[in-house]
This record gives C-alpha cells, sequence and structure tokens, in this order.
C-alpha cells in the first residue's frame, strides 16, 4: 500500500517538474526575445538619429552658405529639371572650398547612402510665416513682359483654428526711383479661414477683402507689373509684401514662365540612410535673392502725416 502510494507521488512530482520547465522555457524565451527587440529598437533609435542629424547638416550647408553663390549653383545644376547629388563631395563641391572641409568635418562618420534633391518650389511649397514676419518679393526692375503673373499660396499652419490675418502690401516706383505715396488701397486686408466665416479678432469685419480664402480656394494672382497713376505720375509696382496679422500662415509662390527663374524658390531635400536601412529625410524652402524679407516693424504702423504719431 505504501510502494503504491509513493510511485503515485513520484509520477506527480515528475509530472509538476515538466510543468516546471515548461513554463520557464517559455519565459526565458519570452524574455529573451524582449531583449532582442529592447536591443533592436535600441539600434533603430540610434542609427535614426545619426540619419536625422546628417540630413540636418546637409540643409544647413545650404543655408549658411551665400544666397547668391548657391542660387547661381543650384540653377546651374537644375537647367530646368530636378538635380541630384549623390555623394557628399559631389554636394559641397560648388559652395567654396572655404566652406566645404568645415561641414565635412563636423562629422566623421558619415553614411553611404546620401540623396541631396535641388529642385525649384511650387505652389504646394509652403513655408511658414508668423506675425512679425514677412514674405517679400521685390518685382521691379526684372524686365518682365507686361502682364506677367504671379501665384500666392496659402495655407493654415497655426493654432487659431484656422483664421488666420495677414495683410497684402504694394510698393510702387517711378523711372526714376521715387515711391509712390501711400493709399489705403496698396495695403488690403485678407483672412484664411476654416469654416468659410472669419471669427478672427479684428474690427471692422467690412474691410477684410471678401470672400475669405478657405481651404481648395487658397490662392491669389497679382499682376507683377502692373501700374498705377499718382498725381499725374505713373508707377509701376515694385515690390510685394505679405505680412501676417494674426496667427500663423504658409505662404508659397510659383511665379509664371514670363518671370524666367528670377523669382523662384527652391526646394533642398536631404535623404540620409544608414545601417539597418534606417532611412531620414527632412527638406527646407530657400529663398531666391529677390524674395528676401526684412524687418516689419514699420510696415504695422500707418502713418498719413496727420496729426501727431504717438502712443493711444
Amino acid at each position: 500500500m505504501n510502494m503504491k502510494k509513493t510511485k503515485t507521488y513520484s509520477g506527480q512530482a515528475i509530472a509538476i517538474i515538466m510543468v516546471v520547465l515548461v513554463v520557464a522555457t517559455v519565459i526565458g524565451a519570452s524574455l529573451y526575445s524582449r531583449m532582442i527587440k529592447n536591443r533592436g529598437a535600441l539600434v533603430e533609435s540610434k542609427e535614426s538619429t545619426r540619419a536625422m542629424t546628417q540630413a540636418d547638416t546637409l540643409l544647413d550647408f545650404a543655408i549658411t552658405s551665400d544666397l547668391a553663390k548657391t542660387q547661381d549653383y543650384f540653377d546651374t545644376c537644375i537647367a530646368g529639371g530636378v538635380c541630384e547629388f549623390t555623394s557628399l563631395d559631389q554636394y559641397t563641391e560648388g559652395f567654396g572650398e572655404a566652406l566645404a572641409p568645415e561641414f565635412t568635418t563636423q562629422i566623421t562618420d558619415w553614411c553611404e547612402d546620401i540623396k541631396i534633391t535641388v529642385e525649384y518650389a511650387d505652389i504646394e511649397s509652403h513655408k511658414d510665416y508668423g506675425v512679425g514676419d514677412v514674405m517679400a518679393l521685390k518685382v521691379g526692375g526684372l524686365g518682365m513682359p507686361a502682364d506677367c503673373p504671379l501665384t500666392l499660396g496659402f495655407k493654415s499652419v497655426g493654432e487659431t483654428g484656422g483664421e488666420e490675418l495677414f495683410t497684402i502690401k504694394r510698393v510702387y516706383m517711378d523711372v526714376n526711383g521715387n515711391v509712390k505715396p501711400y493709399e489705403e488701397d496698396d495695403m488690403l486686408l485678407y483672412c484664411y479661414t476654416s469654416s468659410g466665416d472669419c471669427g478672427a479678432p479684428v474690427a471692422p469685419k467690412d474691410s477684410i477683402i471678401k470672400p475669405y480664402f478657405t481651404s481648395g480656394a487658397d490662392t491669389l494672382e497679382i499682376n507683377m507689373t502692373e501700374t498705377k497713376v499718382s498725381g499725374g505720375v505713373t508707377y509701376t509696382l515694385y515690390e510685394i509684401r505679405v505680412l501676417p496679422l494674426y496667427g500663423k500662415l504658409g505662404i508659397s509662390t510659383e511665379p509664371a514662365a514670363c518671370a524666367d527663374l528670377s523669382l523662384f524658390n527652391y526646394k533642398v531635400t536631404a535623404k540620409v540612410t544608414c545601417s539597418d536601412d534606417i532611412t531620414r529625410a527632412m527638406e527646407v524652402i530657400i529663398p531666391n535673392v529677390n524674395n528676401l524679407g526684412y524687418h516689419a516693424m514699420f510696415d504695422y504702423t500707418i502713418y498719413n502725416s496727420q496729426g501727431v504719431l504717438q502712443p493711444n
């Protein structure tokens, strides 16, 4: 009787031990798998950061170079199409010997797969502008034919619920370089709204040009060679200024073919692939030398030589 019980207990012990071993094996395999996954995620994160840093450095290389020289370099390379660089030496060659070594030595472990693409920016290539910024286009003196249009594109990129205010200011100049005196319709107010009704804090609402800009109808065309007569003198459009007044706005430009290449901005995309096929890409819009902005402080105060200029 006792021997039977002993055998029964022994069989149960073996079964329990087998269950414990199976469970331990499963847990061990799970822990090993988790460790491998964590190690893989760590490597991926490291390579991702490496690729992103190098892409950012490649863009900085173009941003910090002399703009006029960069523009000439890009124009020659693009030649009416898309310009591509597939090596660091090829990309830095046209920026000047003084600047190239500085950037190439900032990173010692460059990834092998580098691709930089340069093309002319189109109406979908928006650049962000906030209050205090200005997007300025110097269209005068470029020798464009009559009725040469420019398309401005707008996009809501702020946190104001898709309701941004901005003004477009036109500056006119005569053949002698004299600027036309300011008139109210030289500086018009616009609203970009996602709801179809502008709820931005401005009064009176009647001063806003209608219809409002909305998604799907967010472009405006301006004749870059338009003229205006004032005091018997004919003035030609010299500069177009777009100034955000409320919220943050994405602004893009697309000159017509009659403008040649004198006003096109540049879109530069840097794509870097490091080990384990980790790829990261970044892009930047570089302005044309004729599209450089300026400090907009004086555009926020309109003074018509009447009364006393002083705080309220």
